[in-house]
């Protein structure tokens, strides 16, 4: 909560962060949990880090869909074209677009996968001393 505050009203800031956010999670999950490491101790707490990174991978289509949409909906007199490339603003237009609504239909997919993943995890817990 207190990130979505540090951005407000950027929403290239809270890209970033959400960026730099993914990273630490990428170091913070190179070693499996153990015991004494608070946060990552057993498998409970890797099913917490994985509820929440399929909520992150559900919000994140909407996000996608909203960018492709002002890409085709632009505001004032619409876009132009650098001097780098010869393609026009329509064709540029439509290739960023339906490239984010690609990515928009892969994300989902992936956030399928994750709710399966997440209903296997819920069914383990650590082994107790005696258990065989």
């Amino acid at each position: 909560m207190t990130a979505a505050l540090s951005v407000e009203g950027d929403p290239g800031l809270a890209a970033e962060h959400a960026a730099d956010t993914v990273r630490t999670l990428n170091h913070l999950t190179l070693s499996r949990p153990s015991t004494g490491t608070p946060g990552w101790e057993d498998v409970a707490d890797l099913y917490r880090v994985l509820t929440e990174v399929r909520v992150l991978t559900e919000r994140l289509p909407h996000a996608l869909g909203q960018l492709a949409q002002h890409l085709e909906h632009p505001g004032g007199d619409g876009y132009r074209c650098d001097a780098a490339t010869e393609s026009t603003p329509d064709e540029l237009i439509a290739l960023a677009a339906g490239s984010l609504r690609e990515a928009q239909t892969t994300v989902e997919r992936a956030g399928d996968h994750l709710a399966c993943a997440q209903g296997a995890a819920s069914h383990l817990a650590p082994r107790c001393p005696g258990d065989r």
